[in-house]
């Protein structure tokens, strides 16, 4: 066979198969045929973003009922809330639930939990309670057209939400209390005394304060980005002006080395408001503690350098914005 035949025939055979390929998932799915969708997915039949969405549908009840919900019979197209969502949801996220379905609530999990929470909990067996779906999600919220309007604050409709963190979720059930992380800013004990152990997180040796205020042997762990030791613990948030959970940009990147005019503000008014406002010693650049005190009060005697000590947010001065921008 010539070479050129050869050619002919593999690109009948590559449009060959893009057209069986459209023609296998040429197919319109209604919200009824939810109980199907896993099947036409593995055999190919429909594309996941072929699903159709049907939360926050008035008219997509019979994605989840076969009939008419009743108070005696849901009418659900699975036996169970999580085989009900798991129709269309197995398909979305196959193995990657957030969260494992059916397991048991241990009675202490279940007297910590809000009365919202504990009530769609279903009963599995001598182990104890189950979590469903409906524990975390509440569905009658999406299903209602009167609430129709919380979307837009709670658009995967949150049980209890909408809430600034997704933590904050968890701790419905869990104990914040067993989830702590080390507090490397709980720097001094009960008796008054300085935790070295503390202050070594951050510095490579013990620092030593001078009686003019000044410190030596304060050098960081960290040579350059003093911020990347700060988000070991803390998670970033864009800020100022990003820290709710639908808000993802925030403000403008202040982790910059500061323009010549707005440096000297800042030495301006670290006399103004007898503050110090630190940069990093390589570069000049702003990083966390310019803005946040990450000392306790206490551990710093000079009053400049102790500013901002167990404040909110430990900003040094408040308002902090001032200090670098004159507004």
């Amino acid at each position: 066979m010539s070479l050129r035949w050869k050619f002919f025939i593999l690109i009948f055979i590559a449009q060959w198969a893009m057209a069986t390929a459209v023609f296998a998932t040429d197919k319109t799915v209604s919200y009824s045929d939810a109980g199907k969708i896993a099947g036409w997915i593995k055999k190919a039949r429909i594309k996941i973003e072929d699903i159709p969405n049907p939360h926050w549908q008035a008219e997509a009840c019979s994605a989840c009922h076969r009939a008419k919900a009743g108070k005696k019979n849901l009418h659900l197209r699975a036996k169970g809330i999580n085989a009900t969502c798991n129709n269309c949801h197995m398909a979305l996220a196959d193995h990657i639930h957030i969260h494992p379905l059916d397991v048991a609530v241990p009675k202490s999990m279940s007297k910590r939990m809000p009365a919202s929470f504990r009530k769609t909990l279903g009963r599995k067996n001598k182990s104890g309670e189950s979590l469903s779906c409906s524990t975390c999600h509440d569905i009658l919220m999406q299903c209602i057209e009167t609430r129709f309007p919380d979307k837009k604050i709670n658009p995967k409709f949150i049980r209890g939400g909408p809430y600034r963190s997704r933590t904050q979720l968890c701790y419905q059930c869990h104990d914040n209390k067993a989830y702590q992380r080390l507090n490397s800013h709980d720097q001094i004990a009960d008796d008054g005394e300085v935790l070295i152990d503390k202050c070594l997180i951050c510095h490579m040796r013990l620092p030593k304060e001078l009686d003019d205020g000044t410190v030596i042997n304060a050098e960081l762990q960290i040579k350059t980005d003093y911020s990347a030791m700060c988000l070991n613990c803390h998670r970033w948030t864009p800020h100022p002006g990003g820290d709710v959970l639908f808000l993802d940009k925030g403000g403008p990147m202040h982790l910059v080395k500061p323009s010549a005019g707005i440096r000297q503000h800042m030495l301006k008014m670290e006399k103004i408001n007898s503050l110090i406002l630190p940069l990093e010693e390589d570069n000049g650049k702003i990083y966390c503690a310019t803005c946040h005190n990450p000392h306790e009060r206490g551990v710093l005697k000079n009053k400049r350098a102790a500013r901002g000590a167990d404040e909110p947010k430990r900003l040094r001065s408040n308002p902090m914005c001032e200090n670098c921008h004159d507004l």
